[in-house]
């Protein structure tokens, strides 16, 4: 499930501010860097990551199931575009998509949601937006639950996905399951008396001498790749 898994690995004890700071960077580097070097270097470093937060790389093939067949969609559109350069600028892309994949990934592996939501908060993203990012990620795992039941029920009755077809048995109803939750979600917390604009998040999260390295480290990365 696409969810926090409680480890005591280096990368759950950094901050996550530092995380989020650290993933925008790499985002951002991904981003305006998409060079063969570049990419096959925060390849070997994502893959470092994972080694270091105990989490196996086979938990986000899992998790993502068949939507791994967007990272390899690049390369035959590509192709289709351009069949001299398709193969090489395809497979830059599907790395690039890859890589943004697995790293975002690792920061919902590595961190609970009320910490990203105070991290979110520190760094002055209105509190209504935070409030929706983390209640959006703590329902992943409901979705995924909600998905793989639909997946069993349409195989039940005789449903077989055909290669390269859009699974419509499957995304109706789980476009209408999530569309409930939300509608119930909404009721419960309007019944609360929940004002969106007026939300108050205490941040209790604090710094540790590894969070402050990895701070002062952060512009000599910018400064090394630009």
């Amino acid at each position: 499930m696409i969810s926090f898994i409680p480890k005591s690995s280096p990368i759950h004890r950094i901050d996550a501010r530092v995380k989020l700071l650290y993933l925008l960077s790499f985002l951002t580097i991904l981003i305006v860097k998409q060079s063969l070097p570049v990419l096959i270097i925060f390849s070997l470093l994502t893959l470092l990551l994972y080694i270091t937060s105990s989490i196996p790389l086979t938990q986000p093939l899992r998790d993502l199931g068949a939507g791994w067949i967007f990272v390899l969609l690049p390369v035959p559109l590509h192709m289709l575009i351009n069949p001299q350069t398709g193969l090489y600028y395809g497979a830059i892309s599907s790395v690039f998509t890859l890589n943004l994949i697995l790293l975002s990934l690792l920061g919902i592996y590595t961190t609970d949601v009320e910490s990203i939501l105070q991290a979110l908060v520190f760094l002055k993203v209105p509190s209504e937006l935070a409030f929706m990012l983390t209640v959006s990620i703590r329902f992943l795992p409901v979705v995924q639950e909600r998905l793989n039941q639909i997946r069993i029920s349409q195989a039940v009755r005789g449903y077989e996905l055909a290669p390269f077809s859009l699974p419509i048995p499957l995304i109706v109803p789980l476009l209408h399951s999530s569309l409930k939750r939300a509608e119930e979600l909404a009721i419960s917390l309007e019944s609360r008396g929940f004002d969106p604009e007026n939300i108050h998040i205490d941040v209790n999260i604090r710094l540790g001498p590894v969070d402050y390295l990895l701070l002062l480290l952060l512009p000599l990365l910018f400064s090394l790749v630009f």
